[in-house]
């Protein structure tokens, strides 16, 4: 009987730990993409400067979230962000207002990707 009540403790710290980790992820990846919302709004407009500075904030929040990111999900997909972080960075101080905005529709998949990998669903296991 002790082992059975060991074994349900376990399993609910287990889908507790879960429920947590996808919060944390879903909200960082929400933060991610009101960061890169701002960043597209800012092209569009051609206030480059303030794209700079929304971009700079878009690559620390990167990099803060990024251990939590590697240490649960796939390292690929970060390397990714930060690979179109940079492109965006490099098109934006070139005023290069489509390639930055394709940069910018790239992330937003990306972001909205990252929690959707992460929950447990049949394609995700096999």
């Amino acid at each position: 009987m002790k082992s059975f009540i060991t074994a349900i403790i376990i399993a609910a710290l287990l889908i507790a730990g879960s429920e947590l980790h996808m919060m944390r992820l879903e909200r960082a990846s929400y933060e991610l993409s009101e960061l890169n919302s701002d960043v597209f709004e800012h092209i569009m407009n051609e206030e480059y400067d303030e794209a700079l500075e929304a971009v700079s904030k878009l690559s620390v929040r990167m990099k803060e979230a990024e251990m939590f990111f590697g240490a649960m999900g796939d390292h690929e997909e970060t390397d990714n962000i930060n690979i179109n972080i940079a492109e965006l960075r490099s098109y934006t101080e070139d005023e290069r207002r489509s390639e930055a905005a394709a940069r910018c529709r790239v992330l937003s998949y990306l972001f909205g990707h990252l929690p959707e990998n992460s929950r447990l669903k049949i394609e995700n296991v096999f």
